[in-house]
């Protein structure tokens, strides 16, 4: 019992602490000036508008983004510092002067771009470099390269179709089965050698 009265006490306070904060966050707004800044938000080059860069107020609610055309605009209390974020670009901080009078202003915000380097990463298939090392000593090389490549006979060149060996009915049907399935192939397969043509360029 004395656990849930503590708790509630506890709660109680809080409720209290937020609002005489709030309450003192409202005498000060309504002691200062409040106006709507608006303006558009371009690039460094002055030619680029900017869409969905944040326009916010620090540690309030009070914030907006902007639209294609780098249009923006919100309420604010004179005093307050803006910021101007964006992926790309360098934040920017401004400032509404606390001895503002107007109730509207209107500005041109030009934000640089930022280049992120991010550091080169090394994927091996090993988890450290003694990994590496290790696998790299086990490997077995062939003590002569030549010896381990297949042989190809080089392909036989007749001078006349009639010096050809005659074909039986198996190897004519397998013949024209092959035809056809290259054929049927060259649908789908892309090129892999590209053929270029000049074409000569006469001069009068």
């Amino acid at each position: 019992m004395k656990k849930l009265a503590g708790r509630v006490l506890f709660l109680t306070a809080l409720c209290w602490m937020q609002f005489f904060a709030a309450e003192a966050q409202l005498r000060l707004i309504k002691d200062k000036q409040i106006l709507q800044f608006s303006g558009r938000v371009v690039a460094g080059d002055s030619l680029t508008e900017l869409e969905g860069v944040a326009v916010y107020v620090p540690g309030t609610t009070r914030g907006t983004h902007t639209r294609k055309s780098g249009y923006f605009s919100m309420p604010v209390v004179a005093g307050d510092t803006v910021v101007f974020a964006a992926l790309g670009f360098e934040k920017l901080y401004m400032t509404i002067p606390a001895n503002i009078k107007e109730s509207s202003l209107t500005l041109s915000i030009r934000l640089e771009e930022r280049r992120n380097t991010l550091p080169t990463v090394d994927v091996m298939p090993w988890a450290t470099e003694y990994d590496l090392k290790q696998a790299v000593l086990r490997t077995k090389l062939p003590q002569d390269p030549t010896e381990q490549l297949p042989v190809i006979p080089p392909p036989v060149v007749y001078k006349s179709i009639t010096d050809m060996p005659a074909m039986d009915a198996d190897a004519n049907y397998r013949y024209g089965q092959g035809i056809q399935q290259g054929q049927r192939e060259a649908r789908f397969r892309v090129p892999d050698i590209l053929k270029v043509f000049s074409i000569p360029i006469k001069y009068y």
